[in-house]
């Protein structure tokens, strides 16, 4: 029994110590990672033809960059024209590299300025995938929420919905894009099927009343460009119209709104 007790102690006691010559000789220090962004000629020589695993080494050190940042000072930065790069290069090395693309979009958004980087990126995806739903998600995703730039976002989400497998869950951000960015029409398609794949009464009239305004709203649209074609002029408000004979009357909003005509985007919209 004394010997086991000895030799634990001894043990521990010789643990301790290396533990302290360990930390003596490598004192815990937080350095910035060396960053560059090597030539895609040079990383298809290297990888001796194995590009899959050369995207993923770039792939990897970016996300160690990004993910290291959790727990690092605030001094350390995250360096985004950096990551945009790699992931630029990752995705040329390996063109079929769907995470790559994926990531591009998700994880290294910060704001407004990193979307202009993630969108070629993005595209090329589409280009590669082009049945891939999330790539025109995410793309328009960043437009609605960091550009505010609805009728792209639109564009995008549109095309998104109408890919194979496309889930339902994001029709609403959709229908707020496309109302916004002024694609009336296309806004009333996802409505009718919002309607179709509700079983609440309350909410299909709600929808109902919905696709009404919208409806309101397209076919003014239509009275004001035939408006402009026939008298040459731009239309100032929507009582002209009537005036004009183009229209019996403006119809009542279903939800006590009143329309209004933006000269300035050039379409219908709804009165503060």
């Amino acid at each position: 029994m004394t010997k086991r007790v000895t030799l634990a102690v001894s043990f521990w006691v010789a643990a301790v110590v290396v533990n302290y010559l360990f930390r003596l000789s490598y004192p815990i220090e937080i350095k910035e990672e060396l960053r560059f962004s090597p030539q895609k000629e040079v990383i298809e020589i290297l990888s001796l033809g194995h590009r899959g695993l050369a995207a993923d080494i770039l792939f990897i050190q970016t996300v160690l960059h990004t993910g290291s940042l959790m727990w690092k000072p605030l001094t350390y930065q995250f360096d985004s024209e950096w990551s945009y790069q790699m992931m630029d290069l990752a995705t040329r090395i390996d063109p079929k590299y769907l995470t790559a693309y994926l990531f591009s979009g998700m994880g290294l958004v910060h704001g407004p300025e990193d979307v202009p980087r993630a969108q070629p990126i993005l595209e090329r995806g589409m280009t590669h995938f082009p049945d891939n739903w999330e790539l025109p998600f995410w793309m328009g995703y960043l437009y609605h929420i960091y550009l505010e730039d609805y009728e792209t976002a639109g564009k995008y989400f549109w095309q998104a919905a109408h890919c194979p497998n496309a889930p339902n869950s994001f029709a609403s951000l959709m229908l707020s894009s496309l109302k916004k960015g002024g694609h009336y029409e296309r806004a009333i398609l996802v409505l009718k099927g919002m309607v179709e794949n509700t079983d609440n009464e309350k909410v299909a009239q709600i929808y109902q009343k919905r696709i009404i305004r919208l409806e309101n709203m397209v076919m003014l649209e239509k009275a004001v460009h035939h408006y402009e074609r026939l008298t040459k002029q731009s239309l100032a408000n929507l009582a002209q119209l009537t005036a004009a004979n183009i229209i019996p009357y403006i119809p009542e909003d279903p939800m006590g709104k009143k329309y209004q005509w933006d000269k300035t985007r050039n379409r219908v919209i709804l009165a503060e």
